[in-house]
């Protein structure tokens, strides 16, 4: 695996461990919220004293989104203000031994991030996620459409009464 990194990015980085930081233009929204992603990176890598120092440092002061894989199948999306100590807490909790790979996604503005991992949630379905994010009851997209459904129903019951009666 090839290393490289961002004009952005600080420090040394060890071989295999990448950072991607948004390169924004000034007349763009392309970076205003994603402040960085990694690349698919191995769960060992969060107990190797030379990766914990330097995913601390540009984990620190941001919040995000993560996905967890087994293999190369998604298997969890979760929301964090602490990248680094909630994806190694995973190692010991519940999800430990169901995955060996993640993916962070650091978020700068961290009050968007129950909405990000609700859309994910509901396009992935991961496996391990037990919850998927709500919506508020009068963004339910899916209420409106079935009021339609009922009063179109309604509308062919009383043409179907038509036709059936002789």
């Amino acid at each position: 695996m090839s290393h490289k990194t961002s004009k952005k990015s600080k420090g040394k980085w060890k071989k295999g461990f990448v950072l991607e930081v948004a390169k924004t233009n000034k007349n763009s929204t392309k970076g205003k919220l994603i402040k960085g992603i990694t690349k698919k990176l191995p769960s060992e890598i969060l107990n190797d004293p030379a990766f914990i120092k330097k995913l601390k440092e540009i984990m620190k002061g941001y919040g995000g989104i993560y996905a967890l894989y087994k293999k190369d199948k998604l298997y969890y999306v979760g929301l964090t203000t602490n990248l680094f100590g909630r994806i190694r807490w995973h190692l010991k909790d519940r999800h430990a031994g169901k995955w060996n790979k993640f993916i962070i996604f650091r978020i700068k503005r961290i009050n968007y991030l129950k909405d990000i991992e609700t859309i994910i949630q509901h396009i992935a379905e991961p496996k391990g996620n037990r919850v998927k994010g709500k919506v508020p009851s009068d963004s339910n997209l899916n209420k409106v459409l079935r009021s339609i459904l009922m009063e179109r129903s309604k509308e062919l019951n009383k043409l179907r009464k038509v036709f059936d009666h002789k």
